[in-house]
């Protein structure tokens, strides 16, 4: 196993400053192609929801050299060639690559760069790079949404140590947060559809060119979003369907918006005809067994569980380069051959866009454990999605970096990741969460209720089996 990498100078420079920057409301000055320009925010006023700012609190202007352009609604119609019942066609498919930043570029490009897109960058010099293509602020959701967000501005707060949330609805519960759990809420109960399901494969690819998958079968329900108080607020249920050892295994996962009255609970069965039985330790730092142990149960949907163990700090609101508008990654014809390559994805499927992100930076509170107990987060301003996430040990060596790669459905609409990379860089593996090429894409009106999400219905499910 090769050594840790350890968290490159400069980023440690950079977190410093930006854990001492004002969090900004507008966007900051580039240059073209941005190389090393500095960041200072424009005075603009008091913003306001649905004017300044969209309705989830994202900057509306672009930035003053139209790297990033004004947020118009997102997609929310069918893009050209469009066939109805047969695969959406990718709407930015003629966008040509704006540059390419390479292992030589970092120190130029690096106040755009995450630390972990420096060390992939450091690690494979050769093979990985990142095209950047022009920005399409492409997020989009229903006017219902938007609505909620804003009348959630008003009413919605945190109690018992920001644990507990109170008097939100349906929408984004802080579309201007002053906080970073305000922030990681936001991420948490972000629109993502009411019934989600969805079949794809996680493959997990080591260093030497082998790799193994498990298809799943994941349905999502947000009974939050659906305005429904009564049910826990976000309902989650995977099964194996291969390889035939594991068919059946399943977990299923119910969170809670008030871990002391109610804490998040879950259940799994092995196999078709299995017990079930509570899975308390499917929680924090538990390695997720799917991902061949690469993440952790909280990594699920790049954070997902309680907030309790980590200090949460709302750093700034910056220009980066992120993962988005990834439909070359769902093309049909690629297999997993094609886009997996040993060490990292095939850089040829990737795209980057200059968005602006919300940085969170997380620490392990005192008298807590965690395997990997420094974190920074950086969220879409547009949609509220991780799309980035690194994760160090306590002596600042970065273990885990990784990558959540969204695509627009305008049918929705909404945007969600197709596919989520995480990557161990003590060793050469990485996981890739999501894959559906050649697989019928996620069905956003499934017919799941509550009662699909319950111990019993594992029961039911495996008898039926």
């Amino acid at each position: 196993m090769n050594d840790p990498v350890t968290c490159h100078p400069s980023r440690r420079e950079a977190l410093g400053l930006l854990l001492g920057a004002t969090v900004a409301t507008a966007a900051s000055p580039v240059r073209a192609q941005d190389t090393t320009a500095q960041e200072a925010p424009a005075d603009v006023g008091v913003p306001r929801l649905g004017e300044e700012l969209t309705p989830f609190g994202a900057v509306r202007a672009g930035n003053r050299t139209r790297a990033i352009p004004p947020w118009t609604g997102g997609l929310t119609q069918a893009p050209r060639g469009y066939v109805p019942d047969r695969p959406s066609p990718d709407p930015y498919i003629e966008d040509v690559r704006w540059f390419t930043v390479g292992a030589a570029d970092v120190e130029r490009y690096k106040i755009r760069l995450t630390a972990g897109q420096q060390a992939l960058l450091e690690k494979y010099p050769e093979s990985f790079e990142l095209a950047l293509f022009p920005c399409r602020r492409s997020a989009a959701a229903p006017q219902r949404i938007y609505d909620a967000s804003m009348a959630n501005a008003d009413r919605a707060s945190l109690g018992a140590n920001g644990l507990i949330l109170r008097d939100a609805a349906v929408g984004v519960p802080f579309p201007i947060p002053t906080n970073g759990l305000q922030a990681m809420w936001n991420h948490k109960l972000r629109w993502r559809g009411e019934r989600v399901t969805r079949t794809s494969l996680t493959m997990v690819q080591s260093g030497d060119g082998s790799r193994s998958g498990t298809r799943l079968r994941e349905d999502f329900l947000s009974p939050y979003a659906a305005g429904d108080a009564t049910a826990p607020p976000l309902l989650y249920r995977r099964t194996v369907l291969e390889p035939r050892e594991q068919a059946g295994n399943s977990l299923i996962v119910q969170s809670t918006l008030d871990p002391i009255a109610a804490r998040t609970r879950a259940w799994a069965r092995e196999g078709e005809r299995g017990r079930v039985v509570r899975a308390p330790d499917f929680a924090y730092d538990t390695p997720d067994p799917v991902t061949g142990g690469i993440c952790t149960a909280d990594m699920l949907d790049m954070f997902s569980g309680a907030l309790d163990r980590f200090d949460f700090t709302l750093v700034t609101r910056r220009e980066m380069y992120m993962p988005y508008n990834a439909q070359r990654l769902t093309n049909p014809g690629l297999t997993a051959r094609d886009i997996l390559w040993p060490g990292h994805p095939n850089p040829q499927f990737l795209r980057y866009e200059m968005h602006r992100v919300w940085v969170v930076d997380a620490r392990l509170k005192p008298n807590f454990q965690h395997a990997l107990p420094d974190r920074t987060y950086y969220l879409d301003e547009d949609s509220w999605q991780i799309l980035a996430s690194e994760h160090y040990n306590g002596k600042g060596e970065l273990l885990r970096y990784a990558e959540a790669h969204p695509i627009p459905h305008w049918q929705v609409p909404v945007l969600v990741p197709t596919v989520e990379f995480a990557f161990d860089l003590t060793a050469d593996r990485y996981v890739a969460r999501g894959m559906d090429n050649g697989l019928p894409p996620p069905q956003f009106d499934a017919p799941l209720k509550p009662e699909d999400f319950t111990p019993e219905a594992l029961v039911r499910r495996g008898r039926r089996g």
